[in-house]
């Protein structure tokens, strides 16, 4: 028991300063931040995120399919 209650403060305290310790992070200047270039040609990603959605939603609806499966049948022997 004495585990479960450490890592529980444990918890508790990463929660508590991880939000701390990123608004005390310094603020991005115009010269640290990376510059933006244009993307043409072959190395375009054109349609990739219909793709991504599309298997998202196969992928959810399956997860359903196989969460509501009736199976009659008990576990135990």
């Amino acid at each position: 028991m004495k585990f479960k209650s450490l890592y529980t403060a444990m918890a508790a305290l990463s929660l508590v300063a991880a939000p701390s310790i990123a608004a005390a992070a310094p603020v991005a200047t115009p010269l640290t931040q990376p510059a933006t270039e244009l993307v043409d040609g072959d190395n375009a990603l054109a349609g990739g995120g219909f793709i991504i959605a599309a298997f998202a939603v196969v992928a959810i609806g399956l997860g359903v399919y196989v969460a509501a499966d009736s199976d009659d049948s008990p576990n135990s022997p």
